[in-house]
């Protein structure tokens, strides 16, 4: 997943969408779907960018840590991101079949990507998108350790 796919899909799942989230970034909605599109005639600045990505954030939205994982990625970097707090009880058991599920999603997206010897753009591109999903069940994962860890030790602190 490319930087600019990361965003687009963040500013989708942002809350109120592109109608919300052009007016908060300065922006139309049409230029701003343009921008996010890759409309060459419309650029996105690093400014829009990381702003978006600090309102995507700062509201929880889903897929809020894609643009900062796919910069990384294309450095060939893992971001490890803090552990927040979760809405729901986090389940490490939960979070182990999500990793197991995406992990499969890339297995799969590769093998039939090279199944033929070489690896086409569009190929790429799903294997990518797989494996930017399974990086985001990956950080689950360690945000369900990790509060499961902190719930544990906060327990024993208590006890007399």
């Amino acid at each position: 997943m490319t930087p600019q796919d990361a965003l687009r899909q963040m500013a989708k799942a942002y809350p109120g969408g592109y109608e919300s989230l052009a007016p908060r970034v300065g922006k139309t909605v049409e230029v701003l779907r343009k921008e996010l599109s890759g409309d060459p005639k419309f650029k996105l600045g690093l400014s829009t960018s990381l702003l978006i990505s600090e309102l995507c954030i700062e509201a929880k939205a889903h897929h809020r840590f894609d643009f900062v994982n796919a910069v990384a990625a294309d450095g060939g970097g893992f971001v490890r991101l803090p552990v927040v707090e979760m809405s729901e009880t986090a389940c490490v058991n939960r979070s182990i079949s999500a990793v197991t599920t995406e992990l499969s999603h890339v297995v799969t997206a590769t093998l039939e990507g090279d199944a033929d010897g070489h690896i086409s753009d569009n190929d790429k591109a799903r294997i990518l998108k797989e494996v930017a999903d399974a990086r985001a069940a990956l950080q689950q994962l360690e945000h369900a350790i990790e509060a499961k860890h902190a719930a544990g030790m906060k327990g024993r602190q208590e006890q007399p």
